[in-house]
């Protein structure tokens, strides 16, 4: 089969169209078709191995219905001592890549994925999908080309992102800033530097980042840009006229520069928790509305947006899908022992939420399995794409975590040790995620401390929370913002709710109606 960069060079833009992004093209009956057919090779993959052993139980499964009858919903625990261990004689499929996150909350600092040939093979197809509708503005059309050059603000390897330029690299030819051996030896920040610094030179035509940091590049870009006396060379003519006109901007007109003056971006893909507070600054600052994937480390690629950003489409043929309604979800609250009942795609309604269940397809390890997202359907179609199959929102982490910035995940047990440190003598406490108008926040509720400052409180607490946690510490150093803010309530809310309600709140992301009920007890 052909790959992206000879179909390109061909000029064959409908097949590349077709093979790429005919999923788009399908009804929901046979997006159905394609989930059944790719569950049950899996399940026969599954069958052969010790895990799916394990998980599937001793006889054959030949449906979907019996598929969720038989195999309980599972959790990272239930694959820690293998994946972790990488057990690889207890797999479906050899692994060619280990991808890494970090384990909040959980038994270990890090989780482990494995990803076989055919699942690399189908997250470098889904990756694509989304990088070529960045550039599209309708159906059939887009502007994605060999050479094109990239400006990529991910995290590095082992992270799932960190993959995208090395598995790229066999499709299609981008010229990255910085290149990928360069980067390997720059942190962060210096990568992000160095690769603007090439941009500059030369010009960008993609960028993909998550949502959070291109916020932060683009307003240090735009710092720097005004401050600095200096002038860059241009590499080339379309990059010279830019770099003039800037100036213009800049020393004639006074008026402040942005990196959508030096940039002319075909495409921008943003990614991680809280895109949408982020998307119109990221438009303001780069002069394009970007496009959202939707994806994760044991997951791969979910959902994409089209052309219209009016919505994600699930890609078919990357995890089986199932969903838990909030009204399963409230259930399972209310009753530990209670097994909450999964719906399918063909049954999910527009304006629900729904937390996701994914099965792993080719080879992969992870059944019916519980990542911790929460999506809202929001329409059944999108109209204006033409595209008949339910689009969706990726919102949150599920309530017993607070997702910043998709930089950190605050555990009830972080705050509370935090909380527990700054020897403050605070016996309790809840805490929301607060979205600003381009920044996310932790409001954390507690009880009047007497004869302290609350700038003071904020700043033990805030300082015991960047200790315990190094992603949280990044949220403020990489990212250059405050996330924590502290609500006082008068004394003996907490008790005085309990004993209203015969329980306690919840610690973390307690319901619009706990939080109605609080504020009533103060």
């Amino acid at each position: 089969m052909k790959n992206l960069k000879e179909m390109l060079l061909n000029g064959e833009y409908d097949e590349i169209w077709n093979t790429y992004l005919g999923f788009l093209d399908l009804n929901l009956d046979e997006f159905m078709e394609i989930q059944e057919r790719l569950l049950l090779e899996q399940l026969n993959l599954l069958s052969k191995s010790k895990l799916g052993s394990r998980l599937l139980g001793p006889n054959s499964i030949n449906s979907i219905d019996e598929f969720r009858r038989v195999v309980p919903l599972t959790t990272y625990d239930d694959y820690a001592e293998i994946l972790l261990n990488k057990k690889l004689d207890e797999l479906p499929s050899e692994p060619v890549y280990w991808v890494q996150t970090t384990w909040k909350g959980g038994k270990n600092d890090i989780k482990l994925a494995p990803y076989s040939k055919s699942m690399v093979d189908e997250h470098t197809k889904a990756l694509l999908s989304s990088i070529m509708l960045s550039t599209s503005s309708k159906r059939g059309k887009f502007s994605l080309r060999n050479n094109d050059k990239f400006l990529f603000g991910m995290a590095p390897l082992p992270y799932l992102t960190g993959f995208a330029p090395y598995i790229l690299k066999n499709e299609v030819d981008f010229q990255y800033f910085p290149s990928t051996e360069q980067a390997e030896k720059l942190d962060f920040i210096e990568r992000n530097k160095v690769g603007f610094n090439l941009a500059i030179k030369k010009g960008a035509d993609l960028f993909f980042g998550l949502s959070s940091v291109l916020v932060k590049i683009g307003e240090g870009f735009s710092d720097g840009l005004n401050k600095s006396k200096s002038f860059v060379f241009p590499s080339n003519p379309k990059q010279a006229f830019r770099l003039v006109r800037a100036a213009y901007k800049k020393k004639i007109l006074k008026q402040k520069l942005m990196p959508k003056d030096l940039f002319e971006f075909k495409g921008i893909v943003c990614a991680g928790t809280d895109s949408d507070t982020y998307k119109e600054k990221i438009e303001e600052l780069f002069g394009i509305k970007p496009l959202e994937i939707y994806g994760g480390t044991e997951v791969a690629a979910v959902a994409t947006e089209t052309w219209s950003r009016n919505g994600m489409t699930f890609f078919p043929d990357v995890n089986f899908l199932e969903f838990i309604s909030e009204d399963e979800l409230s259930k399972e609250k209310k009753d530990k022992n209670y097994r909450p009942q999964t719906i399918l795609l063909n049954e999910i309604e527009a304006g629900k939420f729904y937390e996701l269940v994914t099965t792993k397809l080719r080879g992969g390890a992870f059944v019916r399995y519980r990542v911790g997202d929460m999506i809202k359907c929001v329409a059944l179609e999108n109209k204006e794409d033409k595209i008949t199959l339910p689009q969706i929102k990726f919102l949150d982490r599920v309530q017993n975590i607070i997702d910043l910035s998709g930089f950190t995940r605050i555990t009830p047990q972080i705050i509370g040790d935090s909380i527990k440190l700054s020897n403050l003598g605070i016996k309790s406490f809840t805490a929301c995620k607060e979205l600003g108008k381009n920044r996310t926040f932790i409001n954390l509720y507690i009880e009047d401390v007497e004869g302290v400052p609350k700038d003071l409180v904020k700043e033990k607490i805030n300082t015991q929370m960047k200790s315990l946690d190094n992603d949280y510490n990044d949220v403020h150093t990489l990212l250059g913002h405050e996330p924590l803010k502290i609500t006082y309530l008068t004394k003996g809310t907490f008790d005085k709710y309990k004993e209203s309600y015969g329980e306690s709140i919840s610690k973390i992301n307690p319901t619009e109606r706990e939080m109605e009920n609080l504020i009533a007890c103060t």
